[in-house]
C-alpha cells in the first residue's frame, strides 16, 4: 500500500504530493494569476529542488488543474492587463516564470509525465511539450490564442516541436490558425497517449508506476 510521505500546498498556485516514489504536481486555478509573485515562484521552484535532490522520488506527474483558465479568459486576461505599460510587465514576468519553470523541468534528473485536459493554452502546451510523456483527455483542444493576441506563443514551443516533428511541420502547425483536438495531437505524435477524461489522473500515476 502506498504512504504519503510528503505534501506541500499554495493554495490556488499548486500542490504536491508524494506516494511512495512517484511525486504529483498539480497546478492550482490561479497559477497564471499567481505566477508573477516572486515569493510563490520561488516556493515552487524550491520544490522542484527538492524533487530534483530526494533520491526516493523516481518520477513527477504534472497535472493542470480542471478549472485552468480557457481560451476566451486568457485573452480577456491578457487584454486587461496591458492597459499599462506596468501591466505589460506583470505578462512579461508571468512568461519569463513559465521559461524558467520549463527550463528547470528540461533540467530535471527525473521522467516528467504531464497531464492536462480541456482548453490548453500556449504557455501550457509548451510546459507539457518539455515533459518525457503527455497523457490528455479526449476534451483535449490544444488553443491558438497568440494570433487574436498579436503577440509570439511564448515557452520554446518552436524548440521543441521542430525536435519532434521538424522544422517544415513544426512551422506549419504554429503557422496556422487552426487549434488541434487531442486526436490530431496523438496523430502528430505531440501527445503519447489520449484518455477518457474520468481515466486521466489514474493514468498518468499508473504510467508513473510503470
Amino acid at each position: 500500500m502506498s504512504v504519503k510521505r510528503t505534501a506541500f500546498e499554495r493554495r490556488g498556485f499548486y500542490s504536491l504530493k508524494q506516494l511512495d516514489d512517484v511525486a504529483t504536481l498539480k497546478l492550482g486555478k490561479d497559477f497564471l494569476s499567481n505566477a508573477i509573485d516572486l515569493g510563490l515562484k520561488n516556493s515552487l521552484f524550491d520544490v522542484l529542488n527538492h524533487i530534483s535532490e530526494t533520491a526516493e522520488i523516481k518520477v513527477l506527474v504534472i497535472m493542470n488543474c480542471i478549472e485552468q483558465i480557457g481560451c476566451a479568459s486568457y485573452i480577456d486576461f491578457c487584454r486587461q492587463v496591458l492597459e499599462t505599460e506596468f501591466d505589460r510587465r506583470s505578462i512579461q514576468r508571468m512568461c519569463n516564470v513559465f521559461d524558467q519553470l520549463i527550463l528547470k523541468i528540461v533540467r530535471l534528473n527525473k521522467p516528467v509525465i504531464h497531464s492536462d485536459c480541456d482548453e490548453v493554452i500556449p504557455l501550457f502546451m509548451n510546459l507539457s511539450l518539455a515533459c518525457d510523456f503527455r497523457i490528455v483527455a479526449t476534451n483535449t483542444i490544444f488553443m491558438k490564442p497568440y494570433f487574436e493576441l498579436e503577440s509570439l506563443p511564448k515557452g520554446g514551443g518552436a524548440f521543441f516541436l521542430c525536435k519532434m516533428l521538424g522544422y517544415s511541420k513544426a512551422k506549419q502547425l504554429l503557422m496556422s490558425e487552426n487549434n488541434i483536438s487531442a486526436a490530431e495531437a496523438y496523430e502528430m505524435g505531440i501527445v503519447d497517449q489520449v484518455v477518457p477524461y474520468s481515466k486521466l489522473e489514474e493514468t498518468a500515476i499508473q504510467m508513473a508506476e510503470d
